[in-house]
């Protein structure tokens, strides 16, 4: 009969496969409840460190916690009572607190009067200071005007001066057509309100021609009508209006100049006016309307028109 061997006599390589699984069934168990008793061990940890710890102030009205002792027969219980604070001493802090702010108001407030006096005040000094001061500046002012027009008289002298045209300065014989190439192609907008017209004989003309800048000449037989903005010969008595052939305004600088100086080439006196709107083309200087008119209608503004801008044309008045 065979005899068994007993299980604790066996060699490491008469393990059987059910024995691994066994331990390692033993060792997973281990590890689970070793990582549960950290997790454990970690949660207490947690709880103890959530302990909210609350400090009073004790005031002078504030009683101190007190103790119970309950003893039973099988425990003895022992209950702390929290001190009690005093709400008579919050009331009388909140009181004295409302009144410390309310005198603080009545004080700024009354610094705030105060301060709207001191600028009333300062405004009325300021106010009076300016009333002298404007006073005091008048007089000066009056001084100053009367000294400036002797200033400003003499100032229009030298500009009439000024204004002696140095392109007629050597000439001494009055040639129609070259006063007729150097007088202006263009005058201001203000020559719609103020010209002087003035009805002389050649050596008159340009004797009035060589005074200004700005002239323009045009002849009637044997007389001669000068055109200028200034009167630089009060006494002859010029006139203050002419009549003339105006346009529609015409935008172009360049094509109001072209056809001022083409129509002056079929011997009409033509100039231009500067305007808001443009440039006037003006044909001729008459003294009437009549001649103005028989001149209009002696043209042919058909061909005129292949010299210049002619359209719209119609007797107009300038000056006053």
């Amino acid at each position: 009969m065979k005899q068994r061997t007993p299980i604790s006599s066996r060699k490491w390589k008469d393990i059987t496969d059910f024995d691994l699984k066994v331990l390692s069934v033993v060792i997973i168990v281990l590890s689970l409840i070793t990582i549960a008793l950290v997790l454990y061990t970690f949660y207490l940890k947690m709880q103890k460190s959530k302990v909210e710890v609350i400090i009073k102030e004790v005031g002078t009205n504030t009683t101190p916690p007190t103790e119970r002792t309950i003893k039973t027969a099988t425990q003895t219980v022992i209950i702390v009572e929290p001190a009690k604070e005093a709400t008579s001493l919050a009331v009388s802090i909140d009181t004295a607190a409302r009144s410390t702010s309310t005198q603080l108001n009545q004080q700024t407030a009354g610094q705030e009067i105060k301060k709207d006096e001191n600028l009333q005040m300062i405004r009325l000094e300021t106010e009076s200071t300016e009333t002298a001061n404007v006073n005091a500046q008048q007089p000066q002012q009056q001084t100053q005007e009367q000294s400036t027009q002797p200033k400003a008289e003499a100032e229009k002298q030298e500009q009439q001066q000024s204004e002696v045209n140095t392109y007629l300065k050597d000439i001494t014989k009055f040639d129609y057509n070259l006063l007729v190439s150097r007088m202006a192609e263009n005058l201001p907008e203000s020559a719609l309100r103020t010209v002087y017209l003035y009805t002389v004989d050649g050596e008159t003309a340009l004797k009035i021609a060589k005074l200004t800048q700005n002239y323009v000449i045009d002849r009637s037989g044997s007389k001669y009508y000068v055109l200028t903005l200034n009167n630089v010969m009060p006494e002859l008595n010029p006139s203050k209006s002419i009549y003339t052939i105006t346009t529609d305004p015409i935008s172009s600088s360049k094509d109001a100049f072209k056809s001022v100086v083409n129509l002056r080439t079929v011997g009409i006196s033509a100039f231009s006016i500067s305007t808001k709107s443009g440039y006037i083309i003006c044909l001729g200087i008459f003294t009437s309307e009549n001649q103005a008119k028989s001149f209009y209608y002696s043209q042919d503004w058909t061909e005129l028109s292949r010299y210049g801008h002619v359209k719209g044309a119609k007797v107009s008045k300038i000056g006053q």
